[in-house]
């Protein structure tokens, strides 16, 4: 009897650690709150995030809607058909994801408004032209489009009276709750008129065109995905961490000599998998691909420069803010040029639909051309990088400024070169395994060159990054090895990360402002992550463009880079932590000085 009980509890205590560090602890901070909102702005809240939640799910199962009945594009180049299903519950979801968004604007500050309720003006404007042709005197075929245009200038209109409202605290008060009430009526009447159109024409037997005008919509603003799948990859090498930290953790309970045995043999069979084993392979890479592997190495050594430059401060309280915000800004940053391309064709179907000008504004070919798209980007990481070095030399006024100045310059230093490489057309690869490599022999030849002097907390430390390594650059197909015992498509990466940002990543929703207060972020945010979430459960349905690539960049671009500057934060001691104080221990046992060789 004991020794189960003996089992049981060295199970317990080895997988504590992975429990609370990897899933109890992130998600207990940084979890979404609803504490605070209104009863109103709550049920709101709930009904987005299980509308969110079973949308993801669905994604999960993508193949079975289309063993059901199928309608077809009728604009497309080539035969493309959709789930006979998949259009009500979009046009729900949309209805819902839009009313969260209006209701968080208008309780906000005038820009917020403002900038919401133009982005529903422009992406609106997609959905805004259902035909219909009156056969059999149906009232929602003779009135649908109508209704359907009602509710869009409607919630324009609200918009702008909200706006015109702000600086009338008394009116504001009461005016905002109706506002808001008149445009959850709009979006309905906006969204669900075309669901209305739509199942009409199917009753009467014809062919509805409305899927049309539904999926050229969610096709042109399939960018607005983007910043999620990018905040989703870097949650995912954010879990990475954890569960290297948390593996790593019960190793402290090994002596000294056995910790250094455990370490080496964790080295070693790590490089059995991804050096030893594929050997030949790295033969033939190595004889054929030059440029990659010195453009690996040095991208390597330059990375950590970088990390050692910018992160030579402990760790301050505001860390956890500042990771939460380089992950949502560098996503935004970097698909930047992906939303403004989309906002400005958004823009000229506008122009052409709404305002019925003759001929597209001629804004919308200077920002959706070709030199933008090439060059935003690049753009954006010069001034990333000239923002983090200005928050870092200011970093005696605010902490969160210089931990937040610091990951900054790490991403745009890692990013900006490899971004001008392909655009000068370059054939200098980068190969993640031979980066995972390197890192790997090199915490080998660290282990073995000072051996006796690496202490406990030290070694942990090499434990932790060596398997911190091979998870990022496993781009997570440790999840998708794991769905995929379950059945699940390798889609499964993308869904793990968008929850676990919504789990552990939304601690900003605590907090409130004079502009944004806590009831407008949650709705704001949720929201956005259901109309995202909308998009990429219409395309994962009706097999239509995968987040493969945007995943794949994500985590090269800003995965790589943020996983070196939490290495940097979090793993990688300071140099005046891995060497004992001089002061207290500045003679050994026998008289001989040690203080400065023994690594902790």
């Amino acid at each position: 009897m004991n020794r189960p009980r003996r089992a049981v509890g060295r199970a317990t205590k080895v997988a504590r650690p992975l429990w609370e560090t990897t899933l109890r602890d992130p998600v207990r901070d940084g979890h979404l709150r609803l504490d605070g909102l209104t009863g109103l702005q709550r049920q709101l809240a709930k009904v987005g995030l299980v509308a969110t939640a079973l949308l993801l799910v669905s994604v999960l199962f993508s193949d079975v809607w289309r063993r059901g009945e199928l309608l077809s594009l009728y604009f497309e180049l080539t035969p493309t058909f959709v789930p006979r299903g998949l259009m009500p519950v979009t046009l729900v979801t949309m209805t819902i994801a839009w009313s969260l968004l209006l209701w968080g604007a208008l309780s906000a500050g005038p820009l917020v408004k403002v900038f919401v309720g133009a982005m529903f003006g422009l992406t609106g404007a997609l959905f805004v032209a259902p035909s219909s042709i009156n056969t059999s005197d149906s009232w929602v075929l003779e009135h649908g489009p109508t209704v359907v245009k009602v509710g869009y200038y409607t919630v324009l209109g609200c918009v702008v009276v909200s706006a015109l409202l702000h600086p009338l605290p008394r009116a504001r008060r009461w005016g905002t709750l109706v506002l808001q009430l008149v445009s959850l009526l709009a979006v309905v009447a906006f969204f669900l008129g075309d669901l209305a159109v739509h199942v009409a024409y199917v009753d009467q037997g014809f062919d509805s065109t409305t899927q049309s005008l539904v999926g050229g919509a969610i096709n042109e603003i399939d960018a607005f995905l983007v910043p999620l799948v990018y905040a989703a990859a870097v949650a995912v090498v954010k879990f990475g961490l954890d569960v290297s930290t948390s593996i790593t953790s019960t190793f402290d309970e090994l002596t000294v000599r056995a910790l250094r045995l455990v370490v080496l043999a964790l080295v070693l069979v790590k490089l059995w998998f991804v050096l030893v084993s594929r050997w030949d392979y790295w033969l033939t890479y190595a004889s054929g691909r030059g440029p990659s592997v010195v453009r690996t190495l040095v991208s390597l050594a330059l990375l950590a420069l970088v990390v050692w430059l910018v992160t030579r401060f402990s760790v301050t309280p505001d860390f956890g803010t500042a990771r939460e915000r380089l992950i949502y800004g560098s996503s935004v940053g970097f698909a930047l040029t992906f939303l403004v391309v989309v906002t400005a064709s958004c823009a000229g179907i506008f122009a052409v639909t709404v305002v019925k000008t003759d001929a597209v504004p001629g804004f919308v070919g200077w920002f959706t051309a070709d030199w933008l798209v090439d060059w935003g980007t690049v753009a954006v990481a010069v001034v990333a990088l000239a923002v983090g070095t200005w928050l870092l030399r200011r970093a005696r006024r605010t902490t969160l400024g210089a931990e937040l100045g610091s990951g900054l310059v790490v991403v745009a230093a890692w990013a900006l070169p490899s971004l001008l490489i392909a655009q000068a057309g370059l054939t200098a690869g980068f190969q993640d395994q031979l980066f995972d490599v390197a890192i790997t022999l090199l915490v080998l030849g660290a282990l073995l060159v000072w051996w006796r002097r690496w202490e406990g907390p030290g070694l942990v430390s090499l434990a932790a990054i060596t398997l911190f390594a091979w998870l990022v650059m496993s781009r997570g197909d440790y999840i998708a090895f794991l769905g995929s015992v379950l059945g699940l498509p390798a889609i499964v990466v993308t869904v793990f990360g968008i929850a676990y940002v919504v789990a552990s990543d939304a601690g900003f929703t605590a907090t409130s402002s004079r502009r944004l207060p806590q009831g407008s972020r949650v709705l704001l945010f949720v929201g956005y992550l259901l109309f995202s979430v909308t998009i990429l459960h219409w395309d994962a349905a009706s097999h239509g463009q995968t987040p493969d690539a945007q995943l794949n960049a994500a985590f090269y671009y800003l995965g790589i880079p943020i996983a070196a500057w939490l290495l940097g934060r979090q793993l990688v001691p300071r140099a005046d932590d891995l060497v004992e104080d001089a002061e207290e221990d500045e003679v050994g046992p026998e008289g001989s000085p040690q203080a400065a060789s023994t690594l902790r």
